[in-house]
């Protein structure tokens, strides 16, 4: 059980990495050609996301520990808390 918990978060973190990805490509096509008004908008909303994303997996690590589950794959979980290029 322990490692389905540890592989499970390993899987949202490559998801949330994956969707930061996307927001921030998205901010790129726009700074290209978007509005200006629109692309502070976007900003700040892959921020959002991305600060929620690395709030739900600290507290999905803390729980996996807590509950004994541990996360021995931390150092490589951290790597998709990428703070982004934005």
């Amino acid at each position: 059980m322990a490692h389905d918990i540890q592989q499970s978060i390993a899987e949202v973190a490559r998801a949330i990495e994956h969707l930061n990805r996307a927001f921030e490509q998205y901010a790129e096509d726009l700074r290209k050609g978007g509005d200006p008004q629109e692309l502070q908008q976007w900003i700040k909303a892959t921020h959002a996301m991305r600060d929620s994303g690395n709030i739900y997996l600290t507290w999905a690590k803390h729980y996996a520990r807590a509950g004994g589950a541990g996360t021995d794959e931390e150092s490589e979980l951290n790597e998709f808390l990428d703070e982004g290029a934005l």
